[in-house]
């Protein structure tokens, strides 16, 4: 019989300098009347962050981070979130000269301006182009309780770990890992696979699953897969906080690790 894991949905390295540079960063969001101007601002000032920690960090960051947000009735905390998902790897350590403002940009639509200065803090070195891994998922959007495979595609032999952030959840259970699992450990790759791969999937199954407690007006929440691909074994814990994460994925060299985010959505089932 199978086994059901159902995505609810310290790196042990020596210390390495980091590099720090003052940059400026500019976010904005537009916005309708049934978004307040707080929430507004507040995903303005996210993607702001956003681009800053791409300007020192060299990240790229995929397209595919825009969610479908529209069917949800709390787009701001969806289109927050993916920013927030954006940033890991990179810390702003403080920010100056903060500026906002808001105006109307057409019709009933306004778009709010955040922009500062900011302290931003990476890894050291240079990610090394030549060390990626395409990632895709067998869909972009689930029902309740459907199954999730994702297949890795590497350009070289490497160590990967995939992760999941649950933006919904508290704590240290916000960001766990999936793979490698009790039923499937492999850890080294050098060729494409799927996950589960065809071993695992005899003993398991990966299955989402939309999150009890939410409000019945939300009918799509929003998850995120992480992919952290390395050059050399890095031994992480199940389970952090976003926060831990963010500092151990911030203590791998850049040139050590390639870093490849996925969203998707969890529509609710029939009650």
């Amino acid at each position: 019989m199978k086994n059901d894991i159902f995505i609810l949905g310290l790196a042990l390295l020596l210390p390495t300098a980091a590099s720090a540079e003052w940059v400026h960063a500019t976010g904005s969001y537009m916005f309708p009347p049934e978004i307040t101007e707080a929430e507004a601002c507040q995903n303005a000032d996210s993607r702001a962050r956003a681009d800053a920690i791409r300007q020192v960090s060299g990240e790229n960051f995929s397209s595919e981070e825009t969610l479908r947000c529209t069917e949800q009735a709390d787009e701001a905390e969806c289109a927050h979130n993916s920013m927030v998902w954006t940033m890991v790897g990179g810390e702003i350590r403080s920010v100056r000269d903060r500026l906002q403002e808001t105006k109307v940009e057409q019709e009933t639509f306004r778009k709010c301006v955040v922009s500062f200065d900011a302290d931003v803090y990476v890894a050291a070195g240079q990610p090394d182009p030549n060390f990626t891994v395409g990632v895709t998922m067998n869909n972009a959007v689930y029902r309740n309780e459907e199954n999730l495979t994702v297949t890795l595609k590497p350009s070289q032999p490497m160590h990967v770990q995939v992760f999941q952030w649950l933006p919904y959840e508290k704590g240290d259970t916000q960001v766990g890992r999936i793979f490698p699992n009790q039923f499937d450990n492999i850890v080294h790759i050098d060729k494409p696979i799927t996950i589960p791969t065809e071993a695992g999937a005899k003993r398991y199954d990966l299955k989402v699953a939309f999150p009890v407690g939410q409000p019945s007006s939300r009918k799509m929440v929003d998850e995120y897969l992480m992919v952290v691909a390395t050059k050399k074994p890095i031994k992480f814990r199940d389970s952090y906080s976003l926060a831990e994460f963010n500092a151990a994925v911030g203590e791998i060299p850049q040139g050590d690790r390639r870093i490849v985010r996925r969203a998707y959505n969890i529509v609710r089932g029939s009650e």
